[in-house]
């Protein structure tokens, strides 16, 4: 199996996954808006998912050299992890004290798959050769926060 096909598998993946997230906004929208918490919690989803659209389908345009694909997704990445932890910040002024241990788990696993997608970008940078494979982690972690959030966001908040 090349790069490509799983650049173009994980692209498809990300686009359903983000429709999902706007599903799940939508049946429960009056719910999410009266929850700061959670509605920065889809917002968050949305990002990360739309971030691994954007570098996914940046490393399946052929032509651009390592350096120049690295330069690109260190820079979506740490946008990424600046957009993600400005939430994140507006969530612990926001949260109930009953929900901080919660919230330090998110803090933590949020990061994650940012940490991964800029290292591959430094490896691309440095065109090292197993570069790509820091991609794969990051992708199935965003993908596994993108499900959680899609399912905070549909079940647990009418609970």
């Amino acid at each position: 199996m090349s790069w490509d096909n799983f650049f173009t598998a994980e692209v498809g993946a990300a686009a359903a996954l983000a429709g999902l997230i706007f599903v799940g906004i939508s049946i429960n929208l009056q719910r999410i808006v009266q929850l700061p918490m959670v509605a920065n919690r889809a917002l968050q989803s949305l990002l990360v998912l739309l971030s691994l659209l954007g570098i996914e389908s940046l490393l399946l345009v052929p032509g651009p050299s390592p350096f120049v694909q690295g330069v690109s997704v260190a820079g979506i990445a740490i946008a990424t992890g600046l957009a993600l932890n400005l939430l994140e910040r507006r969530s612990w002024r926001e949260v109930e004290p009953r929900f901080r241990a919660v919230l330090r788990n998110h803090t933590v696993e949020i990061q994650l798959p940012w940490v991964l997608v800029l290292l591959g970008g430094i490896a691309l940078l440095t065109n090292s050769t197993g570069a790509l494979y820091w991609f794969v982690p990051a992708t199935l972690g965003g993908f596994l926060i993108a499900v959680v959030e899609a399912w905070i966001i549909t079940v647990e908040i009418l609970r």
